[in-house]
């Protein structure tokens, strides 16, 4: 799961909303068939939608997983590491 919360904090961090499969690979010093194959874990829980090929967002949902409640908040956990 430490690879999902990876790309989920790449994706929540990112100054654009799409972030390509590349991008995030690179960032997080990954090979990209692993980082894709992870975003697909995530697409089928409804966490990140591929917008176009290789083009990723987080959706709603995702949104709402990461950000959670303050005492439960993804994004608190990764601003503290």
């Amino acid at each position: 799961m430490m690879l999902m919360e990876a790309i989920l904090g790449q994706l929540l961090q990112s100054p654009e909303p799409l972030v390509t499969t590349s991008s995030i690979s690179q960032r997080l010093n990954v090979e990209t068939p692993i980082v894709r194959h992870h975003l697909n874990l995530l697409q089928d829980k409804n966490l990140v939608e591929e917008s176009e090929s290789g083009v990723w967002r987080l959706t709603n949902h995702g949104h709402d997983y990461v950000e959670g409640t303050p005492d439960q908040s993804m994004a608190l956990k990764l601003s503290s590491q």
